[in-house]
């Protein structure tokens, strides 16, 4: 059973029960007190509800204009039975088992990742509130959470996002390709390999845009910014180059700037929100502690620390191509609350692993004492006084 700790010191599993349950609680009732708001907050539910029934979606064409992803995500809400009245239902069971999973794969969870998954929880509960999108996204973290632990999670991930990709966000057939081209050197990484490996990515996703499609790499997010209008959701978070060039390589620098200023919002403290504090609070320590489980599966030649460093591999991958895509930081932080379980299903399993090291390692100290000559076991008073 999961328990928390606090200082490596273990809170009663009673305790612990009891904490879990009410942050589960807490997290499902957001999205059927938050759904009216959300509502005339998020445009999304509004979009998808006008597209019900209106059969537009052409799954296996190869136009991106018969494969619009609002029709497509409309049809495959709808033929789940989800309406605005159900949405809540639907929010409330992923937010929460999106939120307990991972939690539950701890052995011991530190009392400060714990709120910080429980954080990205409260920020996930918000945006499922409504239908929309991500809760197609919120599936397929769903099903590689639960895999997590298992050989087949590179294989549902990479099958289940793909498809995502070509269905709905586009952009996820480039999240899948990054992992996957990730995975294959993942042997080779250090935390000065994987910054180098980023810059090379961006220099040749703008190379590609340049080439193949004639504009920039940041041209999604210029599109979104130049037509939002003023106080509308993000108008005020948003994300604007530092470096505006038509130069690739310049480009790329901007992209990874980009990445850097995702990982860590500090600039958000200006407008010193509760909501923004906590994002700002959470994101740096998520950041960190996943590329830490990615370096560390990459130095390990233990199958389950290994696989640990697979799955951290998922949610940098995504932040990566946020980095080109993302046009402000509140929707970074309803993308990213999706994919950050499996974020804390990799540290639980990397912590499964060195638990069962320290284990193994202890028992065989302790053989090694015993069967010394020289070892004396203590007797029964021994061990009273």
């Amino acid at each position: 059973m999961t328990i928390l700790s606090i200082r490596g010191k273990p809170v009663d599993p009673a305790i612990s029960l009891i904490i879990f349950f009410f942050s589960a609680l807490i997290v499902g009732v957001i999205p059927f007190l938050y759904h009216d708001t959300a509502a005339q907050n998020f445009p999304d539910e509004e979009t998808l509800l006008s597209f019900f029934g209106a059969d537009l979606c052409q799954l296996t064409s190869t136009t991106i204009e018969e494969r619009n992803s609002y029709a497509c995500s409309a049809f495959l809400l709808e033929s789940a039975g989800l309406s605005a009245k159900t949405a809540p239902i639907a929010g409330a069971f992923l937010s929460v088992t999106l939120t307990v999973i991972p939690i539950l794969q701890f052995s011991r969870i530190p009392l400060g990742v714990f709120f910080v998954s429980l954080g990205w929880g409260f920020i996930r509960a918000i945006f499922l509130s409504v239908l929309s999108k991500d809760m197609l996204s919120a599936c397929v973290v769903l099903l590689s959470v639960m895999a997590a632990q298992h050989s087949g999670f590179g294989l549902t991930w990479f099958l289940s996002s793909t498809i995502y990709g070509w269905v709905v966000r586009k952009y996820w057939l480039l999240v899948s390709a990054v992992w996957l081209g990730l995975r294959l050197i993942r042997k080779q990484l250090t935390v000065f390999r994987l910054l180098v490996i980023i810059v090379v990515v961006y220099i040749a996703l703008a190379l590609t845009f340049q080439i193949a499609l004639g504009v920039t790499l940041d041209f999604a997010r210029a599109t979104v910014n130049e037509n939002r209008e003023v106080g509308a959701e993000g108008s005020r978070t948003v994300i604007e180059a530092v470096i505006a060039s038509d130069n690739a390589l310049l480009q790329a620098l901007n992209a990874t700037i980009t990445f850097f200023r995702l990982a860590f919002p500090l600039e958000l403290l200006r407008f010193g929100s509760v909501s923004q504090l906590a994002f700002i609070s959470i994101m740096p320590f998520t950041f960190i502690w996943m590329v830490k489980v990615v370096v560390e599966g990459a130095k390990s030649g233990n199958k389950n620390l290994i696989q640990a460093g697979k799955v951290a591999l998922a949610p940098l991958s995504f932040l990566i191509i946020e980095g080109v895509f993302e046009p402000d930081f509140g929707s970074f932080a309803r993308h990213f609350a999706i994919v950050s379980p499996l974020v804390f299903s990799a540290m639980a399993l990397a912590q499964k692993t060195e638990l069962a090291e320290k284990r193994l390692l202890r028992r065989r100290q302790a053989a090694a004492i015993s069967s010394n000559p020289l070892f004396v076991r203590p007797t029964r008073q021994d061990r009273i006084s």
